[in-house]
């Protein structure tokens, strides 16, 4: 079974879109059919893709909805993050039409090119999120690209939550300001003997 089709229930291997088409070519004639190395040629292979598939209407958001998807399971598959900036290159879009079509400015009498944007913005953001946090090293880059294209900010650790169990201490613990010589400390903290007592006993 080639690596990016389906069987259907006939036992036929076919490919769902051609993406899945060239990507498997890509793969077969530009790397030898060695899928690891896409973790350095990717973009390239998004490239490759874009060159040879119908330049989607810009017009059919249901289209481009469903390349999204496509565009992001070929991302799992192979291990990369998806983000806005390759989808505009498998698509031919400009990113500042998609800022456009977010913000209301272009586009803005069918509601489905602004949801469109923020839910591919928000998926991405959503893999990168899972990125950091299920990685045992902190990664720098990221952090910092997920600062700038998705808003996301560091917060401070949550403090340990106050307890009951720890000893409040009371007048009779602190030595005497007045620096009168007959101090002592009480038989007991919070009604508990203290330990030395215990010790002693």
């Amino acid at each position: 079974m080639t690596d990016n089709t389906v069987k259907t229930a006939d036992g036929i291997e076919v490919y769902q879109h051609d993406i899945y088409y060239y990507a498997d070519e890509y793969i077969k004639q530009e790397l030898d059919g060695d899928a690891d190395k896409l973790s350095k040629r990717f973009r390239d292979m998004i490239l490759y893709i874009s060159d040879r598939i119908p330049k989607p209407d810009h017009d059919d958001i249901v289209l481009l909805d469903k390349i999204f998807d496509i565009y992001v399971r070929l991302c799992s598959k192979y291990e990369r993050l998806p983000t806005i900036e390759c989808y505009c290159l498998l698509t031919k879009i400009h990113r500042s039409t998609l800022n456009d079509w977010g913000n209301g400015v272009y586009r803005s009498s069918d509601k489905r090119y602004a949801d469109a944007q923020k839910r591919w913005l928000e998926v991405c953001k959503s893999f990168a999120i899972d990125e950091l946090s299920n990685s045992k090293v902190a990664n720098v880059n990221l952090i910092f690209v997920s600062k700038a294209a998705y808003g996301l900010r560091e917060t401070s650790p949550i403090p340990a939550p106050a307890t009951d169990n720890k000893p409040i201490l009371t007048a009779d613990c602190l030595p005497r300001l007045d620096g009168s010589s007959d101090w002592k400390p009480s038989e007991s903290v919070n009604g508990l003997p203290r330990l030395e007592n215990i010790e002693n006993s």
